[in-house]
């Protein structure tokens, strides 16, 4: 599914006729390093997506691959990178840039969260696997991705009961089909860091894990 293509899913989510700026950059933070960014940038995922959700409508002003989209959307250079579609969200200036601004989000500071989060798969002397705890890198610690998927799901699964709880039974619904894909995501990845992971370093890790928490069970 294409960046717009989750955009739309979010306007028809939220009972909106076309795909505004709010909608690209909630499918921005749908998943991988997206989800991320916030939490990169100082503040809290929860809030953003809120705020974006209840943020003003605008109209259509145009429209891109037969999707009814807003004049800011139509400002967002296409086929770029995700740093470029919150750059670019940002100097349109529409319902997404004023949100980002609340949190004093500019550019530098997009571009330097992104950076960090892209850090340990940039690393030459990183392997598949491998990841920075506490600064050690353990080869048979599971990908970063794979951490960021796993905070998603349950965040996913806090926003669901949310809505139980709220009555919102057919929002609840579809965060229920949005967490099953992510789960189906996070179990791909994890088959595939399978594949890479040494026995020995597995089996040294699980050895490892043992060994603290009978030493945390005698505290």
């Amino acid at each position: 599914m294409s960046l717009l293509e989750q955009a739309h899913a979010h306007a028809v989510r939220l009972g909106h006729d076309r795909v505004g700026g709010e909608e690209l950059l909630l499918a921005v933070l749908d998943d991988g390093v997206g989800h991320a960014l916030p939490d990169a940038l100082g503040f809290s995922r929860d809030v953003l997506v809120w705020q974006l959700e209840k943020a003003a409508s605008s109209p259509a002003a145009g429209s891109i691959d037969g999707y009814p989209v807003t004049a800011e959307v139509l400002d967002v250079p296409r086929f770029s990178g995700l740093v470029e579609v919150v750059v670019g969200l940002l100097a349109a200036g529409g319902g997404a840039a004023r949100v980002l601004g609340e949190h004093g989000v500019t550019e530098e500071r997009i571009r330097e969260a992104h950076a960090r989060i892209l850090a340990p798969f940039l690393d030459e002397n990183a392997v598949w696997g491998g990841s920075v705890v506490r600064g050690v890198v353990g080869p048979a610690d599971p990908p970063v991705e794979i951490d960021v998927l796993t905070s998603q799901i349950a965040d996913l699964r806090r926003r669901k009961e949310a809505a139980i709880d709220a009555q919102e039974f057919t929002r609840a619904g579809l965060i229920r089909n949005e967490e099953k894909e992510v789960v189906r995501r996070r179990s791909e990845l994890i088959r595939e860091w399978a594949a890479t992971v040494d026995p020995v370093d597995l089996a040294e890790a699980v050895v490892s894990l043992r060994e603290q928490i009978t030493a945390l069970r005698r505290h």
